[in-house]
């Protein structure tokens, strides 16, 4: 059995095998951490899905590192903190918005109306997957581009654009809109 800096050199050589063998020794100890801080099964997977995605697109320009799990764990604790970050400003906004709609208090049809449609669409978009509904919100509520877009999650540009146009054609037709 290879140690975990032996591993991580033939990783950022571009060693297929080594990878995955990095991601099977690690993946278990690296959920178990992320679960006990998030408790969201399916977002811990994601991110550190993401992470391991990350790594080896990035690997030729990976540090030497010989204590792997410390620098993993390091990594993914970012991720973590970005994922926590994001969902709060996503929860501020949702509830600027319910205030907004609150106060155009034209008319009690029309606040119902907007209520209705909001819920609608936070369903709709709720029913995305993970990373497609975190790219559309950092787009469509936090005005990102699609190339801070890209850097934030490592992602190609036209990956993003593929995603962005995937989630307007599913919530175009769960909502029933044009």
């Amino acid at each position: 059995m290879q140690n975990d800096g032996t591993i991580w050199d033939k990783v950022r050589q571009g060693d297929e095998a080594a990878f995955r063998q990095l991601f099977e020794q690690q993946w278990e100890a690296l959920f178990t951490y992320a679960y006990k801080i998030l408790k969201d099964q399916a977002q811990v997977q994601d991110i550190i899905q993401g992470l391991f995605i990350h790594l080896w697109e990035k690997r030729a320009t990976l540090p030497r590192v010989t204590a792997v799990m410390p620098y993993l764990r390091h990594a993914l604790r970012n991720r973590l903190l970005n994922a926590i970050r994001d969902q709060h400003v996503y929860q501020r906004h949702v509830t600027i918005f319910r205030q907004a709609v609150m106060e155009s208090d034209n008319s009690l049809i029309e606040g119902l109306h907007l209520k209705e449609t909001e819920q609608q669409l936070l369903r709709s978009i709720n029913t995305l997957p993970e990373k497609m509904k975190d790219v559309f919100y950092l787009h469509r509520i936090e005005n990102l581009s699609v190339a801070e877009i890209a850097a934030r999650t490592g992602s190609s540009e036209q990956t993003i654009r593929n995603q962005l146009n995937t989630a307007l054609h599913r919530l175009r037709v769960i909502g029933g809109w044009k």
